[in-house]
């Protein structure tokens, strides 16, 4: 084990064991608490990480209790988020006298890691996600595949879909009227899957199935389909289906290596 790796779970055992996450300890006794701790560390660069670690941990879990308590607004009235507000003051102030580059180097900001590819559709459409599957079967230990048919029973599939929408770098959407109606998908796939592809590098790649209103769905139709809404899949013979089917795999491996 690596010393940051050791003073990070340090930080992480003294946040939950301290009185630091307590909105009803005393602020000075919090303070004098957490500047007792840090004299357990010898050097500048490890109390740069001990502090950088705690910074982290705060103000995740604030903006965690901002969401849950005030609609991700913060409320300068509510006592949990005030006392927040100071330790972060006090840890700013610490890393303030350390060195700069010290506290650049051991960020802990951790980026998504996204790989996986993501099918999202109605199962009205089923017959079309089987035919999907198996163009991307001959790839399947070079390509992550998801649908929600890896679901294993037992699992909570919510919590199971979310998960890999969270890892997602493409998005396959197969769209038709049965996608466009579906309340669990414009509420629970889509907003993540447009926010990723928008802010993390996620690409959506749309096939129309059937006749349906596509044009009318501006946050769907800003992303270019790989068929014209005129010649959906239902209207294709079996070679233009799969050639579109085939050009699909061929686009998701060509974003994945890049």
């Amino acid at each position: 084990m690596n010393e940051e790796k050791i003073i990070r779970e340090e930080a992480l055992e003294y946040y939950e064991n301290s009185n630091i996450n307590n909105p009803y300890a005393e602020s000075s006794d919090v303070l004098r608490n957490l500047k007792s701790r840090l004299y357990d560390f010898y050097s500048s660069e490890f109390k740069a990480i001990f502090l950088d670690e705690l910074n982290n941990l705060i103000t995740e879990n604030l903006e965690l209790h901002r969401k849950k308590a005030h609609s991700g607004k913060a409320d300068p009235d509510c006592q949990q988020e005030k006392q927040a507000e100071r330790v972060l003051f006090y840890l700013k102030q610490e890393l303030g006298t350390l060195p700069t580059v010290v506290h650049q180097r051991y960020s802990n900001k951790k980026e998504k890691k996204r790989a996986k590819v993501f099918v999202s559709y109605s199962h009205f459409d089923k017959e079309y996600l089987t035919e999907i599957q198996r163009h991307f079967k001959p790839f399947k230990n070079l390509i992550d595949f998801w649908d929600d048919s890896k679901i294993k029973p037992g699992q909570k599939w919510k919590e199971e879909i979310k998960k890999a929408i969270d890892e997602t770098k493409v998005a396959i959407l197969l769209v038709s009227t049965d996608f466009l109606g579906s309340d669990f998908i414009s509420t629970d796939e889509l907003p993540p899957l447009l926010e990723a592809a928008e802010k993390e590098g996620a690409v959506i790649l749309t096939i129309v199935l059937k006749p349906c209103l596509f044009e009318e769905f501006d946050d769907l139709n800003q992303f270019q389909a790989m068929n014209p809404p005129s010649r959906p899949v239902s209207k294709m013979d079996l070679n233009e289906k799969e050639e579109l089917f085939v050009n699909l795999v061929r686009q998701t491996r060509k974003i994945l290596e890049e």
